[in-house]
């Protein structure tokens, strides 16, 4: 999943360029783009610290209610069940044809299923991240049992994600969908053509990101023996093997009621929360829409405040507060430990504070998906010494 593709519309800035645009005198650092066109992102010198930021939100922010999070644990999984309950009941109804069981109610279940799975990985992406509680214990409990429902290695996720929390926006740092410099990708693909996933592959691409990771930092999340889950070596094994026993006893399960049932029932909506997760993470830190201007940082020009920044809030329509407000993401990089139901209300005291920083897009989403990745696919193969890159809307766009 981490092809190549010829340069092509490229923002960049490298190496002396840099040394003479970026200065003290200057708070805006200017990308030429074209003759005519001329756009201006910040630099990491001229951003507040993350302290400075920390203080224009109100402390009571920080402070996750076990009772609140539970609630919409329970909540969560109490919705699954009626969904499922009624869409066997529904089907257990002789009268109705079956066209109408296949075409109607299969992909209404379907859907509303694969989102609640989504609402429930991102409940346990909240304990990942400590704001579920102030008990890391409960934290990885909570979060190990919702993720292994869905399939998902919980600690192995927990590390790779974190690190990508740690190095967002980083060229050379970021964990997933960065941006390929020509020098790895040579040195990856070793002169192969590379093949890329249409649209990732949608909900398929997450269970190959799962299994072999992105590009050329890739990470096997079923690998517990990777460098980077050294310092939680046993609970990778164990978010792993409880992966393995739920897979186990789903195929348990199709011995009994049939693979087709257990197809319909939860492979289905599982491969619809794949695909919300694909398209959710790949918007967080990508858009061109309205001059939006998502730029990715080399090492030397990175930090955590303004690597941080380069998200964007998007709005998810009704299914927004379902999801728990993951599309609100740019409070939630500079702060992972908020938790969600305070979102919305820590970016409005954010936004009223550092208006000039915030990012957010009303855009269609999925129609915003389709454009962006054939962006990206065209695109995110760079220059070796690029500084500074940022996506740039195509001529027929």
């Amino acid at each position: 999943m981490s092809p190549l593709e010829p340069f092509a519309n490229q923002t960049v800035i490298n190496d002396s360029s840099t040394e003479e645009i970026i200065t003290d005198e200057v708070s805006l650092l200017k990308v030429q783009n074209q003759p005519t066109e001329t756009t201006a992102i910040f630099t990491k010198d001229k951003v507040p610290s993350i302290l400075e930021i920390r203080k224009s939100i109100p402390s009571k922010y920080f402070n996750p209610s076990i009772k609140k999070s539970l609630q919409y644990v329970l909540w969560d999984l109490m919705i699954v069940s009626i969904l499922f309950l009624t869409y066997y009941e529904l089907n257990s109804i002789k009268f109705i044809p079956v066209i109408i069981k296949n075409l109607i109610f299969l992909p209404l279940y379907t859907f509303a299923q694969g989102t609640m799975f989504w609402a429930i990985f991102v409940l346990g992406h909240d304990c990942g991240h400590g704001s579920f509680s102030r008990y890391p214990l409960l934290n990885d409990i909570i979060g190990t049992l919702l993720h292994t429902f869905i399939l998902v290695p919980y600690t192995t996720w927990k590390l790779s994600h974190r690190h990508h929390h740690k190095n967002t926006g980083n060229i050379d740092k970021d964990e997933v969908y960065h941006p390929v410099r020509k020098c790895e990708a040579d040195k990856m693909l070793n002169g192969e053509d590379s093949k890329i996933i249409p649209y990732f592959g949608f909900g398929i691409g997450w269970l190959v990101y799962l299994i072999e990771g992105y590009g050329p930092r890739a990470v096997s999340h079923i690998n517990p023996f990777n460098p980077l889950f050294l310092k939680n070596r046993l609970g990778a094994i164990i978010s792993i093997s409880s992966v393995f026993f739920a897979l186990s006893f789903l195929i348990y399960l199709s011995n009994i009621f049939g693979s087709f049932t257990i197809l319909r029932y939860y492979f289905l909506p599982w491969v619809i929360f794949g695909s919300w997760l694909v398209i959710t993470t790949f918007l967080h830190h990508h858009g061109v829409e309205n001059d939006l201007k998502l730029p990715w940082f080399s090492d030397d020009q990175w930090n955590y405040v303004v690597g941080n920044l380069s998200s964007v809030d998007r709005d998810y329509g009704i299914l927004h507060d379902v999801t728990h407000s993951i599309g609100t993401h740019q409070i939630h990089h500079l702060f992972p430990a908020i938790p969600h139901y305070y979102l919305k209300d820590a970016t409005t005291y954010f936004q009223q504070i550092y208006p000039q920083f915030k990012r957010e897009s009303k855009e269609p989403i999925f129609k915003t998906f389709i454009n962006m990745f054939d962006i990206w696919k065209s695109q995110h193969l760079i220059n070796s010494e690029t500084k500074i890159f940022i996506y740039q809307k195509e001529k027929n766009q």
